[in-house]
């Protein structure tokens, strides 16, 4: 998988295309949950997606507020799961993260399932389960 990270500012049409397609198909049909999965976030993010045979099969978003990294909208089409394209993508966020900010928190809202694929990447859950778009979710922090 080749991933790329690019700033909103600097995406394609086809690439920006892409990634929402992705995103919609996974979290407002798939997961049956429907909300405004575009949002003025996407403007000052940075996107992160993978491609196989120049097509995005993962994606994810980062951006930073005051001293925390935000990392959000991590999706892998669905036949490309349970290859290990998650945790690729995870491990060059991270990296990609550290590399670019001086900061080492990094926060994300986990669908609480998840919760132990983020744990082996080094996240910590914080707090109680919480519903985030009838889903349940928890809050998760990395530290280096």
């Amino acid at each position: 998988m080749k991933v790329e990270y690019v700033n909103y500012s600097d995406l394609t049409k086809n690439q920006f295309f892409e990634i929402l397609n992705l995103r919609i198909r996974i979290f407002v049909v798939e997961q049956q949950c429907p909300y405004q999965e575009l949002d003025e976030i996407d403007l000052i993010s940075d996107h992160v997606f993978g491609s196989v045979s120049n097509k995005i099969i993962s994606v994810g978003r980062v951006y930073k507020k005051e001293d925390t990294v935000f990392i959000g909208r991590i999706a892998v089409d669905a036949a490309f799961r349970k290859k290990g394209y998650a945790k690729d993508l995870m491990h060059f966020i991270i990296g990609a993260v550290k590399n670019k900010y001086s900061e080492d928190k990094m926060e994300l809202s986990a669908q609480k399932y998840l919760l132990g694929f983020y744990k082996s990447l080094g996240f910590k859950a914080v707090g109680n389960t919480y519903l985030e778009d009838g889903i349940p979710h928890i809050r998760m922090i990395y530290f280096n």
